[in-house]
């Protein structure tokens, strides 16, 4: 489905301008909904179920890739989260097992919740409450 450039803008604009926190919680978003999307590939055997693994793959990377092990005390179990996320990806494309993607699914959502927190603390306040759970959330487009 093409998208609307008039909303790409606002998209893109969002992102640029978003606290180091709120891109975080942006990443988990497409994150959530790329696993969304695969299960529901896997679900009706549409092979592009892979493509939207692959790009959670290359989110888990990046947030991966962009933690700083020594910045706290909870960074390396959070690498260590990140590394079993990224194997469990890795592993589903290789070779599907039921409950994986649910599993992950669940693991993403909680840590989303975290950082949606962390945001409304750095920010002053309480965390804005989520549309839906990971039952039903939408999720917000960031690439």
């Amino acid at each position: 489905m093409p998208v609307d450039p008039a909303r790409a803008r606002y998209l893109a604009d969002a992102v640029a301008t978003a606290t180091p926190a709120r891109r975080i919680v942006l990443l988990y978003d497409r994150l959530w909904l790329d696993i969304q999307r695969a299960q529901a590939a896997q679900d009706s055997g549409d092979g592009s179920g892979r493509d939207h693994l692959q790009h959670a793959q290359q989110i888990i990377a990046e947030l991966l890739g962009s933690l700083d092990v020594t910045a706290w005390s909870g960074a390396a179990d959070l690498a260590s989260l990140y590394s079993y996320l990224l194997r469990e990806l890795i592993g589903e494309v290789l070779e599907p097992r039921p409950g994986r993607l649910a599993a992950a699914t669940k693991i993403v959502s909680d840590l989303r919740t975290s950082w949606q927190q962390a945001e409304a603390q750095l920010q002053g306040g309480t965390p804005a409450q989520p549309a839906a759970g990971a039952e039903g959330r939408e999720a917000v487009r960031v690439g």
